[in-house]
């Protein structure tokens, strides 16, 4: 695998990212992360391979300095986030990974018996997917990439291209 594969964010999924939140600036001994409302706009979202829209997800992140640690409360709609509370309850949802080719490193999860990712959110700077890796991992991974992918959202949109067509 290559070198520039690195861990950079573990998320955790939360019932109530305000309490979580100060507990964590308690423990951190840093002063509170401002809470945000993410997903407003920008990216374009596919779970499972259809177009998915989630705008109610609030989220706190502290930089680490190794890592940053993301608390995300998801909405009361159907996404991974809620999907993943309502099954597991809170905890480790993913360690998220950035890679420098994206194909490469699917191809890496491939031969450890892991299929295409069931999510991925793409924006113009780049894209994160989520792939289930429980089994041969331990956890989910989050796969980041940055790339330009103005033209591949103008494709999604018009229908020219299908979520994951730039991996195959």
């Amino acid at each position: 695998m290559a070198s520039s594969n690195t861990v950079f964010q573990i998320c955790l999924v939360v019932n109530d990212v305000q309490k979580a939140n100060a507990n964590w600036a308690r423990v951190l001994d840093r002063p509170e992360a401002a809470v945000e409302v993410i997903f407003s706009g920008g990216i374009l979202h596919y779970t499972h391979g259809q177009p998915a829209d989630y705008t109610d997800c609030q989220v706190a992140k502290y930089d680490l300095g190794a890592f940053v640690l993301e608390l995300m409360q998801p909405g009361p709609g159907p996404s991974p986030w809620r999907d993943f509370l309502d099954r597991r309850g809170p905890g480790v949802f993913h360690f998220c990974v950035q890679v420098g080719d994206r194909k490469v490193f699917q191809q890496t999860l491939a031969d450890i018996g892991v299929g295409l990712p069931y999510h991925v959110g793409y924006y113009p700077g780049g894209s994160y997917s989520y792939v289930e890796t429980t089994d041969p991992l331990g956890l989910e991974l989050s796969v980041n990439h940055r790339a330009d992918h103005a033209q591949l959202m103008q494709d999604l949109l018009s229908g020219a291209a299908l979520p994951f067509d730039e991996l195959g």
